[in-house]
C-alpha cells in the first residue's frame, strides 16, 4: 500500500472506511458489532478516545495495523509479522536482527525480481524435482538411441550419415544431473547482483553530485554573510571570530540534514576553522 499522508484518528477512521466501500459509518459499525451512535462519536471526534476492543475489530477488518490507525505510523503495511509467516528460521532472524547479515543487501536482494526467480529455480532444484526430470529426458535419450542402433544393425533402415549424425546428437543431448541446472542458477544470482550493483552505483553517484551542488551552495553562503560585514579585518579579533562563526553555521544550515545533534557535533570543529582563518589574517 505504501506511506500516506500524516493524519489524526477522525481522519484515518474515515479514510480507511472510505478505501474499504462503506459509504456510511451506521454500515460499518453494524459490520464490527458496535453501536452506532458510539462509533460515529468517535469517528467525527465528539469522543477522543477509542477503546482497545473496536480498535483491534478495526485493524483486523482493514488488515492494517493498530499505529496506523491512530495516526502514529503513515504506513499502513501490518510490519510485525511473526517469524513463522515470514518463513524464517529462528538464527535467521537472529542473523538479520543482530546485523551478522546486512539488512540492507537483504532488501536488495528480496526487492529483485532476478533473486526472487533464483529462489524459486533453487527450491525446484533443491526439491529434487529437476534431478528426476533430467533423469527422464536421459532415460528417453538412451531409448532413442538404442531403437536407432537397433534398426541399423538389423537393416531395416540405412546406417547412412543422417543416421549416425542423429545418433551423435542424441548422445550429445543426455545431461549431467544438476551442473545445468546450478549453472541457471548461478547466472540468475549474477544477473540479480549485477542489477542490485548498477543501482546502487547509481544512487551514489546522485548522491555525490547533490553533496558537490550542496558544498557550493554552502560556501557561497559563508561568503555572503562574511561579506556582508563592512571592515570585517579590521574588527576586533574576538568580535571577528564570532561573526566568522555565524556565517560558517548558517552555510551549514544549508544542509536540512544537518540538525541540532549533528551541528552540537560539528561545533568544535567550526571552531577550529574560525581560528585558522583567523590566524591566516595575521600572517598576511
Amino acid at each position: 500500500m505504501g506511506e500516506y499522508l500524516p493524519g489524526n484518528l477522525q481522519e484515518r477512521l474515515r479514510e480507511l472506511r472510505e478505501a474499504n466501500g462503506f459509504k456510511s459509518r451506521e454500515k460499518l459499525a453494524e459490520v464490527i458489532g458496535v453501536n452506532k451512535t458510539t462509533y460515529s462519536r468517535i469517528e467525527n471526534g465528539s469522543t477522543k478516545t477509542i477503546s482497545s476492543d473496536i480498535l483491534m475489530k478495526l485493524a483486523d477488518l482493514y488488515k492494517v495495523p493498530t499505529d496506523y490507525i491512530l495516526g502514529l505510523s503513515d504506513t499502513p503495511e501490518n510490519t510485525g509479522y511473526d517469524i513463522k509467516e515470514l518463513g524464517l528460521s529462528i538464527e535467521a532472524a537472529k542473523n538479520l536482527y543482530s546485523g551478522k547479515v546486512d539488512p540492507r543487501v537483504i532488501n536488495e536482494l528480496l526487492m529483485n525480481d532476478k533473486f526472487a526467480m533464483a529462489t524459486k529455480m533453487m527450491a525446484t532444484y533443491f526439491s529434487g524435482a529437476v534431478a528426476e526430470l533430467m533423469v527422464t529426458q536421459n532415460k528417453l535419450l538412451d531409448f532413442s538411441y538404442d531403437l536407432l542402433n537397433e534398426l541399423t544393425q538389423t537393416g531395416r533402415i540405412p546406417n547412412d550419415n543422417d543416421i549416425r549424425d542423429t545418433k551423435k546428437k542424441l548422445k550429445a543431448s543426455k545431461l549431467p544431473a544438476g551442473n545445468v541446472e546450478l549453472d541457471r542458477i548461478q547466472r540468475q544470482l549474477m544477473a540479480s547482483i549485477r542489477e542490485i550493483k548498477k543501482k546502487v552505483v547509481g544512487e551514489v553517484a546522485a548522491l555525490n553530485d547533490q553533496a558537490e551542488i550542496l558544498d557550493y551552495e554552502i560556501i557561497e553562503k559563508v561568503k555572503e554573510e562574511a561579506l556582508s560585514v563592512p571592515n570585517l579585518k579590521d574588527l576586533p579579533e574576538e568580535e571577528k571570530a564570532k561573526i566568522i562563526k555565524e556565517a560558517i553555521i548558517k552555510g551549514i544550515q544549508i544542509d536540512t540534514n544537518f540538525d541540532d545533534e549533528k551541528m552540537a557535533t560539528a561545533e568544535p570543529m567550526v571552531e577550529q576553522i574560525v581560528s585558522l582563518l583567523i590566524q591566516l589574517w595575521k600572517e598576511k
